[in-house]
């Protein structure tokens, strides 16, 4: 006899464990990231908040998403930048406004289809710019408002938002080689 799995629906929100991301209705479990993850994730958080704390709000650590109602689909992102405009206060829940900015620091657990899908959620939600950085290549891709997709090296200054301009070699001291 085949049990039918239930699938999760904007109702179960409130009960959804930490730690997870749902898609198309399933439980998707997150793994824990290291400390090159988190220590990148920080950098790049702190240096975004500098420069815009007074346009907007900062979000760190897997900050819920809500792309789409049905069928649920919640993304977790490393980092989000929401403008006021967008925005008048931080969310208690998931966040159901598209953000102007959202970063992915990418792990080696990570597979190219499960990065290409969840970059497809956050455009089809709307999300004004993709940040990408993959620590493991040195790499960082950076997706705009126009969908023009730029790859950098980490030695190179790119331009996050309007205002607020890196290089991630200079923001990770040793960590750039």
């Amino acid at each position: 006899m085949k049990v039918e799995e239930r699938l999760l629906t904007y109702e179960d929100i409130d009960t959804l464990p930490e730690n997870c991301e749902v898609v198309e209705g399933r439980l998707r479990e997150l793994a824990p990231t290291g400390g090159e993850h988190g220590f990148i994730e920080q950098k790049v958080a702190r240096k975004v908040d500098e420069k815009l704390e007074q346009k907007g709000y900062v979000l760190v650590g897997e900050v819920g998403l809500l792309i789409s109602r049905k069928p649920l689909t919640i993304r977790g992102a490393d980092i989000v930048y929401i403008s006021k405009d967008r925005l008048s206060e931080v969310p208690k829940g998931v966040v159901e406004v598209p953000p102007d900015l959202v970063v992915e620091i990418i792990s080696p657990s990570n597979t190219f289809e499960e990065v290409e899908e969840k970059v497809a959620d956050y455009m089809r939600f709307g999300v004004g710019r993709i940040v990408l950085i993959d620590p493991g290549l040195r790499k960082l891709t950076l997706i705009d408002e126009d969908r023009k997709i730029s790859i950098m090296d980490f030695t190179q200054e790119f331009e996050i938002l309007p205002e607020v301009k890196l290089r991630l070699s200079d923001l990770l001291g040793g960590k750039d080689g």
